[in-house]
Order: C-alpha cells, then sequence, then structure tokens
C-alpha cells in the first residue's frame, strides 16, 4: 500500500494514506537503506496530510518512508510506504540551471531546444530526474519519446508572480549517451492574438535541469544555459485560442548542425518556481468519431457524438506539402456546415483552426501540443479522398483528478441530467476552473463557487482547488486600477482596488474587474467547503485572513444593511437582460453567507473575538434583510431566486418557510410557465429548498418534465451534451445563438442528486466525512437511486430502491467514520429493520424522516415497510 506525498501550502512534506481501521500511526523515514528519522506513535486516526516534523530533509534526494498502522488494540494493520524527493526552492536549488530562450520574433515559428547528455560510466546511477518549468508550456523528449505524460503544462498561474515546475523521474540506462530536446508553446505567457496585447507576460522560456544521484553519495547537475542549441521547429503558429499549425517537413533533421544556435539569457522570465502539486493536464479520455458528412465537395464534418474541451487526433497517408486544415465548432448550420459562433467568435475573432501540412512519408500520426478547443464538429478541408471514421478521434483533456463520485438512478431524464454535468464539468478543469473552453477560457471566480458542490462530489478536486485559491490571493494581492460594477453588469466605473481583493477572473491578465459581492464571496467559500469536505483545518487557517479582508470589505459598503451593487443571478433562461432576482437581494443574501461561514470558521479556530463580531452582524443583516425585502402577506421575497436563497442560506423566519417554499412553486406556474426562471446561483439550490420545505412532489415534475419549458428539451430538440451558457429550455433559438455550449456555473444542481438523491452529506460538526449524515429525498417518487462518494477515508456508497410500497436501502460507510441515518417516512405505522433486526426510531427530524441513530463504519441494509404488510 502506498503514502501519498505532497507539499501544497509549503516546502514541508505531507503525507497520506488509506487509513483502514487504524487507531494509531507512526512515520519513518530511510535514505540508502538506513533510518534516518522516526516520529513518535500517534494515537489518532488521521491519516491525510500529515505533516513531517523531524530535521530539514535535501532537496532533490530520494527518501523511503513507511508508515505503521495499528488498531484501538494495538494490533499491527497495514504498513504504507513509498519514495518522495522533498523539493526544490528557488533560486538557491537551481543555482546550476539559468532561464533561457532564443532570437524570438512575433511571427517566427515556436522553437525546440536541445543538449546532449553524457553521463559518468564509471559510476552507477541510483536515481536521474529532470525538472522543468515553461511557462508558456513545452513537452521534453529524451531519445526521441516524450518524457510523462503531462500536457499542457504547467497549469496557468499569475506568471509575474511564480510559475510551477514539474519532476520527472529518468531511466538512467536510457540517459546514457542521450538526446534531450524541448519543445516551447506560447500558452498563456505569450498570449497576443486574442483580446489584447497586455495579455503578454513575455517571450517563450523556459529552465531545466537533471540531477543525477550516483550510488556512491555523489551528485551531477545537468542545468540549462548557453551551452544549449536551439532552433526553430515544425509548430509555425500556436495560440492558446486560435489554434495550432504544425509543419511536418520542418521536422528536425540532427545531421544538419549548421542549423542549431547556442541558446541566451532569458531576459524576462517568472521570479519564482514551486513544484507543481494539482494534478496535471492529460489526455484523459477518447471520443470516436460517429458520423462524417459532406456538405460540399471535398469538404467534410466530422461528429464526435459528444461536445468535448480537448484536441484531434488523426492519421493520415498524404503527400509532402499537403495541407489539412480542421475548424471546430460546438454546432452545424442548416446545410451541415459548421457553426462556430457559440466558440465566441464574435468575442475572439478567431475560428478555432488547426493546420498540419504533411511531409509525405508513410502514414502520419498529428495532434495539438500547445493550444485546446471546445468543439463536437470538426470540418476537415485539404484532403484528397473521403476520409474513415478513423482519420479523426477526439482526445479529452482535463486536470487529471481521480473520480470520486458516481450516480445513477431509474429516471433516464435525471441521469442524463447528470451525464451532461459531468461532461461539463470535465471540460473546463484544466488547471484552473473555468467558464467555457473556447471563448474565455477564464477562472470567473462566480461560475467557482456555483459549480463547487458538483465538482467535489464528482472529482477528487482538493489540490485544484487549494490551488485556485492560491490563485484568487496572488490575483489580488496589490491594489491596482479596476472595473467596479455598480447596481448592474453594466453600470461600470473605475476605481482604486484595495490589496486583498480579487478581481472578477483568476488568474490571469484579464481581470474584468473588481470581484462583485456575488462573485468574490468565492474567498470565502472555497476555503470552507475545502474544510467541509475535506477535513482540511490547515487550508481554512492559511486563507481566513484573505475570508476575513473580503467579509469587511463587503460589510463597509452596506447601506442599512443592504448591499447594493452586484452581478445578480447570472444567465436565466430569458437571459441576463431580464434577471429575476434584484442585484441587492443576490448581493445581500452572499453577504449574509459570507458572515455565516466566518461566524463557522472562527469557532473551528478559536477567534472568539472575530465570532462575536461577526454573530452581532448577523443577527443586523439578517434583521435587514426581512425588513427590506420579505413580503409576510404573501411569504415571499419577491422571486424564484431570492426566495431560494433565503431559505438556502437560512434568512426565512422558521414560520415563514413552508409559505416561502410554497411561493417558489407558485412562481414557477405563474412567471414560470410550469420551469424555472432563476440563473445559476438559484439553479443550484432550488431543488434542496424545495425538497427540504415539503415541496418534493414539484421537484420530481420538474426533473422528470420533458416537453418545452423543461431539462428534456435541452437534448431533445437542441440535442445538447454538454449544459449551455444559458439553458435552452424552450423556443427562444435568437437567445441561445452566440452563447457557450459548454458553462459548469449551471450544473451547481448535480450536488443535490449526491447529497439529496443519494443523501450522502458532510457535517460540520465532524467536517470531511468523517461523520456521515445519510438522509435521501424523493424516495416515494422515484423508483431507485444509486451514489457513491470517495472520501478521504473511502468509499460511501447509499443505494435505495422502492418497489411495492417497501423502501430497502444499502449504505456503506467506510472505516474511521460514523453516520447518522435518517429514514423516510412513508407511512405513519411503518416498520423499520436494520440488517433485518428491528429498529425504533429515535426522533422524527421533521414529517419527512425518522433518525434511527448513529452508526460505526460497515455495511447495512434498511427495509421500511407498513405494519399492514
Amino acid at each position: 500500500m502506498e503514502v501519498n506525498f505532497i507539499t501544497n501550502i509549503d516546502d514541508v512534506p505531507r503525507f497520506s494514506w488509506a487509513g483502514s481501521s487504524q487507531a494509531y500511526y507512526q512515520i519513518s523515514l530511510h535514505q540508502s537503506g538506513k533510518e534516518i528519522w522516526k516520529g513518535e506513535k500517534q494515537a489518532t486516526s488521521e491519516h491525510t496530510d500529515i505533516k513531517y516534523s523531524g530535521d530539514l530533509l535535501s532537496a532533490g534526494e530520494e527518501y523511503h518512508v513507511t508508515v505503521s498502522t495499528w488498531d484501538a488494540q494495538e494490533n499491527a494493520l497495514e504498513e504504507y510506504a513509498s519514495t518522495f524527493f522533498p523539493p526544490l526552492s528557488y533560486p538557491g536549488d537551481w543555482n546550476k540551471a539559468r532561464w533561457i530562450s532564443f532570437d524570438y520574433h512575433a511571427d517566427s515559428a515556436l522553437p525546440v531546444f536541445r543538449k546532449e547528455i553524457a553521463l559518468n560510466k564509471s559510476k552507477e546511477v541510483e536515481n536521474a530526474r529532470l525538472y522543468i518549468s515553461a511557462p508558456g508550456f513545452y513537452e521534453a523528449f529524451l531519445n526521441g519519446e516524450k518524457i510523462g505524460e503531462n500536457v499542457l503544462d504547467p497549469a496557468q498561474t499569475n506568471f509575474e508572480d511564480y510559475t510551477f515546475y514539474t519532476a520527472y523521474d529518468l531511466d538512467p540506462e536510457e540517459l546514457q549517451n542521450s538526446l534531450l530536446e524541448v519543445m516551447l508553446g506560447n500558452g498563456w505567457y505569450n498570449q497576443n492574438v486574442v483580446w489584447n496585447k497586455s495579455m503578454i507576460y513575455g517571450q517563450p522560456v523556459f529552465i531545466a535541469q537533471i540531477i543525477i544521484n550516483y550510488g556512491d553519495g555523489t551528485r551531477e547537475v545537468i542545468g540549462t544555459d548557453e551551452s544549449w542549441q536551439w532552433q526553430t521547429g515544425p509548430i509555425t503558429f500556436s495560440n492558446i485560442y486560435a489554434g495550432e499549425y504544425y509543419d511536418a517537413r520542418r521536422e528536425l533533421d540532427e545531421t544538419r548542425e549548421d542549423r542549431w544556435k547556442a541558446a541566451s539569457p532569458a531576459k524576462l522570465h517568472p521570479k519564482q518556481l514551486k513544484e507543481q502539486y494539482l494534478p496535471p493536464i492529460r489526455e484523459m479520455e477518447e471520443v470516436k468519431t460517429v458520423k462524417i458528412t459532406e456538405p460540399e465537395p471535398g469538404l467534410y464534418v466530422f461528429d464526435l457524438g459528444q461536445n468535448i474541451t480537448g484536441w484531434p487526433s488523426i492519421q493520415v497517408k498524404g503527400t509532402a506539402g499537403q495541407e489539412i486544415t480542421m475548424r471546430f465548432a460546438e454546432e452545424i448550420d442548416n446545410s451541415g456546415n459548421i457553426d462556430p459562433t457559440s466558440t465566441g467568435v464574435k468575442a475572439t475573432k478567431h475560428v478555432q483552426t488547426c493546420k498540419y501540412i504533411c511531409k509525405g512519408d508513410e502514414m502520419e500520426y498529428w495532434q495539438p501540443q500547445f493550444t485546446y478547443h471546445g468543439f463536437r464538429y470538426i470540418e476537415v478541408s485539404g484532403l484528397k479522398e473521403k476520409p474513415g471514421l478513423d482519420f479523426l478521434t477526439g482526445k479529452v483533456l482535463y486536470s487529471s483528478m481521480e473520480q470520486a463520485g458516481t450516480f445513477t438512478s431509474s429516471e433516464p431524464t435525471i441521469n442524463k441530467l447528470h451525464d451532461l454535468t459531468v461532461w461539463t464539468i470535465k471540460g473546463n478543469m484544466q488547471g484552473i476552473p473555468t467558464d467555457c473552453p473556447h471563448r474565455e477560457k477564464c477562472g470567473w471566480t462566480g461560475d467557482a463557487h456555483a459549480v463547487i458542490h458538483a465538482l467535489i462530489y464528482n472529482m477528487d478536486s482538493r489540490l485544484f482547488l487549494t490551488k485556485y485559491m492560491f490563485d484568487m490571493r496572488s490575483s489580488g494581492r496589490n491594489t491596482t486600477n479596476e472595473l467596479y460594477f455598480g447596481e448592474s453588469f453594466h453600470d461600470r466605473s473605475v476605481i482604486k482596488k484595495p490589496a486583498g481583493i480579487p478581481t472578477m477572473i483568476v488568474p490571469g491578465r484579464r481581470t474584468s474587474g473588481i470581484a462583485s459581492p456575488d462573485w468574490g464571496t468565492a474567498q470565502v467559500q472555497v476555503p470552507w467547503y475545502l474544510y467541509l469536505y475535506y477535513g482540511q483545518e490547515e487550508i481554512l487557517e492559511t486563507f481566513y485572513p484573505d475570508m476575513k479582508v473580503w467579509t469587511d470589505y463587503i460589510q463597509a459598503k452596506n447601506v442599512d444593511g443592504i448591499i447594493t451593487h452586484g452581478l445578480g443571478d447570472w444567465c436565466p433562461p430569458s437571459g441576463n437582460q431580464t434577471i429575476e432576482c434584484p442585484v441587492p437581494i443576490s448581493s445581500s443574501a452572499f453577504h449574509i453567507l459570507d458572515v455565516k461561514l466566518m461566524i463557522e470558521a472562527a469557532k473551528v479556530l478559536g477567534r472568539s473575538q472575530d465570532q462575536g463580531r461577526y454573530e452581532e452582524q448577523l443577527k443586523q443583516l439578517i434583521s435587514s434583510f426581512n425588513r427590506e425585502f420579505l413580503n409576510p402577506q404573501d411569504s415571499t421575497y419577491g422571486s424564484q431566486t431570492a426566495d431560494v436563497l433565503a431559505l438556502e442560506i437560512g434568512i426565512v423566519p422558521d414560520e415563514f418557510k413552508k409559505g416561502v417554499a410554497r411561493s417558489i412553486v407558485k412562481d414557477i406556474h405563474g412567471n414560470g410557465d410550469g420551469f424555472l426562471t432563476t440563473g445559476i446561483f438559484g439553479i443550484s439550490r432550488l431543488f434542496k429548498v424545495l425538497s427540504e420545505n415539503g415541496q418534493e412532489a414539484e421537484v420530481y415534475r420538474l426533473l422528470t418534465k420533458t416537453g418545452v419549458n423543461s431539462f428534456d428539451y435541452m437534448w431533445e430538440k437542441y440535442d445538447a451534451t454538454t449544459l449551455w451558457e444559458v439553458l435552452p429550455v424552450k423556443d427562444l433559438a435568437e437567445l441561445y445563438n452566440g452563447r457557450s455550449h459548454s458553462h459548469p456555473m449551471q450544473g451547481g444542481f448535480d450536488a443535490w442528486f449526491y447529497s439529496g438523491l443519494g443523501g450522502i452529506n458532510p457535517s460540520v460538526e465532524t467536517p470531511g466525512f468523517e461523520k456521515i449524515i445519510f438522509k435521501p429525498y424523493l424516495s416515494q417518487y422515484i423508483q431507485n437511486t444509486k451514489a457513491s462518494h470517495r472520501s478521504r477515508h473511502g468509499q460511501i456508497t447509499s443505494e435505495w430502491h422502492n418497489e411495492q410500497g417497501e423502501f430497502t436501502w444499502n449504505i456503506t460507510i467506510p472505516e474511521n467514520t460514523t453516520a447518522d441515518i435518517y429514514v423516510p417516512i412513508h407511512a405513519k405505522d411503518q416498520k423499520i429493520t436494520l440488517n433485518r433486526e428491528a429498529v425504533i426510531a429515535r426522533e422524527e427530524s421533521d414529517e419527512k424522516f425518522s433518525f434511527i441513530g448513529s452508526y460505526e463504519a460497515g455495511s447495512y441494509t434498511i427495509n421500511v415497510s407498513t405494519t399492514s404488510k
């Protein structure tokens, strides 16, 4: 069993392992077969991100870590072991490597660098590693073979602050008398095509070193310097938005020594290097072509059947100089040609395009290296004969987070909705949580918090989101002049942004202004939910100052307890011109949420003074909110989103909760014409609040409705395979024209499929799923549901079916955890058994659930039937 190693907050090693039924653990370190440190035996079940507490370790050297575990009776359990290398610090551990570049011209082809390597043959190599960083992306090759599986590496950051390096283990035998080549891209670092020239940080540069540790304890370091050589390579154009051109005739001819030039020191480069700890972007899946059409002679349109984010992989046998052009789109028009409108050509001024020029040998294989696209359809021209389905395959790219959740049910519409959401999430997690994979590719903070719960339930996004929080801190660090949104998106001015306040977009040069209250709330929400779902108190401690700065900044802007500026509940079905929830309601509600989370965070961290101050603020804010917005006669705050936010955040007085839920349903059948009018913040919460307040039947109707004004309409009418920027639920073609077809901000509701239908919930009192709250809804409407979530403690499962008046529920509680189980009430006189033993409900949590108790780790089968059966 392996120990996982990370250094995600500082350079102190942290270790994680499976944990099993552990009650004690002990960590020891070895080097070259000798024990160099042994920690104290710890009486705890903790097994995630355990800090190393010994003496300083040598960067770049190999260590072996062993974790021994025991149960409560101190019987030996599993032993976990692995090797790791402490990270390099910059610049000290890079003193034999320099940032290097080439004779750059804006229109020149991208460079390829090389270095011949000859090791000391008299010594045995113990290990060898390549450390490399290029802010505009790189691919490295040893003797012609690509090193590692990472693509679009490293992840985007604010490059004026820092960039990431990646380490790769090398085979010592392959390293002997070898040739190391490095291709560079432009990436985000030299993005000089879309938006404007201010996006550029600098020209392509990189730094690398190979550290070779010999068996006799000596070390050799081969670093980048002027002895490296370069020449322009086959990539003649590359832009992260617009595409990539590759001329195979320009592939390197190593026999032409006259073409190689000496590398030059880089004049401009990132000032700090950190080890990349978040999962790297990789080719995660393949999607085959399902259909080829020929709308015009010689013009072929490939349909993958699925909207994806990634790139094409082609195989072709062509003639020298034959140019094959590929253009990408999410839609086709009535004549069968691609329609790239939804990919943002109006904003970017570019259709996503790749070109490949054949060298004319045997079968040629190609795919881009330093760009990616959002697409379902690919228009291909330049072929000399009709292609087969195997000509082109779609490669799906996203940060290689492990799948954490699975969900399915007996309802096809719910399953399809979940499928669309998962595809959209995967399509927008390339180093940062993006809004779309083509037009903007930006880390909008509002989009991030709208989808955070769904992301966490579906993927192990702990390190991914931790990195995003550092991006947020980095983007907000300075006092700068930024755009400021007043009472709407169109009410704009430029003001001084205070230090510590994030921008709308992080990271990157495109900031789009000071984060509005409904977007910047991510600075509070993301750390809190990292704590809630993963039990990471250290993350909460690390970002508590950022959370506090944001909350106090917004509090200072309140007018009689109301926050009046913001963007509102973005992209409702009718479009942003008719946002149905007034901005002061949504912004004030999010500020109340921030203050509530600050109370909880202060409580966890022992900040009693802050806790008391925020508790006083909360009372005043809730009072002001209800005084200003609650209509007590009609039990409503005026719109679906307003009512949903007030209920979910906990603003509604108890005596009005059921009435406010009824008001939502009334509005759905009135203003909503039988469906939702909410934007991204309302849609993510609506099913939850309706179910919790006596409206399960309406939730079931909404989720299974067909025809106009339904989720079903998205795929039946519009053939959607991902979630659109504005969900196409009715015949409003002019509204959807130009809107992205891949926007995860609309998919926040998917978390409720796990927490509500599956009934798998974390506990605020014991976070990180150390205690699980099992509480499934809609069990009287859906025949069966199956959900799972892999927490840090192990796999949680919930599977139930309801047939012929009998409810059967199978659950799994992982080791080192407990669970509170709430059984749905199907009849007043129902009988409950757990593993065939009768149990009596301890209490009814409400009219829908009975609490049957807290249970230890294990598998349980619960049966519910009426006494008349």
